[in-house]
């Protein structure tokens, strides 16, 4: 409300022909975070110049007559649909094309009206991003560092969930936790390209390192090929055998989670040492497990499930490093 009356008054005081373009356009680019804001305001702004330089040039060369305007009008709409569909950023091109053949005034010079308009476009955009930035301001910054560290709690639960089923050799199905947070790091990177943009345009001094949600989805793949390898439980002599190691590596992780979920929140070391409580305890067991009778008698589709496991407790420990380390080049610790 504030930032269309703003809008509004400019264009008055500026004469503006059309003012009322400047306000829908705040209308139209206002975002939930400023991020996003500037991301919709810079795509209208271009599309906006483009469609007003088509639509200048077709009423420049069209005829004044009804026929000569339809055909060039139906060209025009079609030439800017097919740019859109492979620049997304131009979709709007067309409706500003057309609406600079349809209501330019022959006593108006082409290039005036076409400036007119680029001028009502920039004005609503400028004040949709000032208003988003002083008024109530939402970085996107912060809300994609908050989904972060809520996808990093609902990782620490899952890990939990699966400590608890390894260290007690029971059956566990972890697939709609593992679903739900694959769609929550969708949803998350698409905030990332709002953030990014707030740094493009110099409206934040700290940005969000794109191997953050890369080492995420690393680890959340890790946690999934864990899910598979434990719904099935062991036999109760593997579990005797590493089955509370196993299930101390994997609360060792869910706390290194929950920590990094803390430190993207609010900033704050990152104590690796938290990640490597129970490591030693894990690789004990399985080095005397692999020496004893009862690793000898195990079929090949167990053994093969042992050392998968294994195999993906370090890496998974190894990419929560990766992903310590993210979150200190991107300066939130």
């Amino acid at each position: 409300m504030i930032a269309c009356t703003i809008t509004y008054a400019i264009s008055q005081f500026l004469h503006l022909q059309q003012g009322y373009w400047a306000v829908f356009t705040v209308l139209i680019v206002m975002q939930a975070s400023v991020g996003a804001t500037a991301g919709m305001a810079a795509d209208r702004l271009v599309a906006t110049v483009a469609g007003a330089l088509l639509g200048g040039v077709a009423v420049f060369v069209t005829p004044q007559e009804p026929l000569a305007i339809g055909i060039a009008l139906i060209c025009v709409v079609g030439f800017s649909s097919f740019v859109a569909a492979r620049v997304p950023r131009l979709r709007n091109a067309g409706l500003t094309a057309a609406i600079v053949m349809l209501t330019h005034s022959a006593a108006v010079p082409v290039e005036i009206f076409v400036i007119d308009r680029i001028a009502e476009i920039t004005l609503g955009g400028v004040v949709g991003v000032l208003a988003s930035l002083f008024i109530l301001p939402t970085r996107s910054r912060t809300m994609v560092l908050e989904r972060f560290g809520s996808a990093l709690d609902v990782m620490a639960q899952i890990l939990r969930t699966l400590a608890s089923a390894v260290e007690k050799g029971e059956p566990v199905s972890a697939s709609q936790a593992n679903i739900a947070l694959r769609q929550s790091l969708m949803a998350t990177e698409a905030l990332l390209t709002d953030a990014q943009r707030e740094r493009a345009f110099w409206l934040t001094k700290e940005g969000i390192s794109e191997a953050i949600p890369r080492s995420l989805w690393r680890i959340r793949n890790d946690m999934t090929y864990v899910s598979h390898i434990v719904e099935t439980p062991f036999p109760p002599a593997i579990v005797e055998a590493i089955g509370p190691q196993a299930g101390g590596v994997l609360e060792a992780q869910a706390r290194f989670a929950e920590a990094c979920g803390r430190a993207l929140r609010a900033g704050g070391e990152i104590d690796p040492e938290v990640l490597s409580a129970g490591d030693g305890a894990f690789e004990a067991a399985f080095s005397t497990l692999q020496r004893s009778e009862a690793a000898q008698s195990m079929d090949f589709s167990e053994t093969g499930r042992l050392f998968g496991l294994d195999f993906t407790l370090r890496r998974m420990r190894q990419n929560f490093l990766d992903l310590a380390d993210r979150i200190r080049e991107s300066k939130v610790s």
